[in-house]
Parts: C-alpha cells; sequence; structure tokens
C-alpha cells in the first residue's frame, strides 16, 4: 500500500463507508477505490481529489493529510539539475533496493543525511 492508499482507506472507514459507497459518491469506479487504496495505481488526479475533499467534508488537517500523502506517493519523480556523478550514481544503487530495505537501513539513511526520522521510532546509534 502507498501512503495515500492507507489514508484513503481510513478517511473512507472513519466515515463508515464501503469502497462501493465511496466510489458512487465519488462518481468513480468502485474497482478504482479498490485499486487506489491497495497502492496498485498512483494518486488520481487533482480533480478527484478536490471530489473527495468536498465530498467527504475533509477538515483542514485531513486536507494536509491527504495533500501530504498524495506527495509521498508519487510514482515518479525527476531528478534536479546539476546532481553530482555520486548522486547519480547513489540514486541508482537505492532504486535497485527500494522495497526491501528495512525500517532500521531507512533510519540510518535518514540519520546520516540529516532527513529527521520519518514516522519511524528512532534507533540507538
Amino acid at each position: 500500500m502507498t501512503p495515500f492508499g492507507t489514508y484513503l482507506e481510513h478517511l473512507r472507514r472513519s466515515r463508515r463507508m464501503q469502497q462501493k459507497q465511496l466510489a458512487d459518491l465519488m462518481g468513480i469506479n468502485p474497482c478504482y477505490v479498490s485499486t487506489l487504496e491497495r497502492g496498485r495505481k498512483g494518486p488520481p488526479s487533482t480533480a478527484v481529489l478536490k471530489r473527495l475533499i468536498k465530498n467527504l467534508n475533509l477538515s483542514r488537517e485531513e486536507q494536509e493529510r491527504l495533500w501530504h500523502s498524495v506527495e509521498l506517493s508519487e510514482m515518479t519523480f525527476r531528478l534536479p539539475d546539476g546532481m553530482s556523478q555520486d548522486e547519480f550514481e547513489f540514486v541508482h544503487d537505492l532504486k535497485s533496493h527500494l522495497g526491501t530495505l528495512s525500517g532500521d537501513q531507512v533510519l540510518i539513511m535518514r540519520k546520516v543525511l540529516g532527513l529527521g526520522s520519518g514516522s519511524q521510532e528512532g534507533i540507538a546509534m
């Protein structure tokens, strides 16, 4: 599951809705809701997200969490101009390990890079 899929499921369940009910409310296919929740596709278009915000009457905090989950769930991103050869190689090596990293490995990289701990508890180093 992606962060967006997890949060979409949370929103739906918090409103005691089935996937079909949410799909009907949104004017989308129930299979699409399932696909989104399982993380089989990236987040939907801005238009669909705005309908979700409106139809579920999301609070400001819920909207912020929604947009953050969308950012975290983007399946592709553009590398910045001016990257060094070492950065290109690091990104390439990291890409080949994504999906297999342990929580401790991610946390260690975050600490070394000064990126904070994310959503995980810190470990002693």
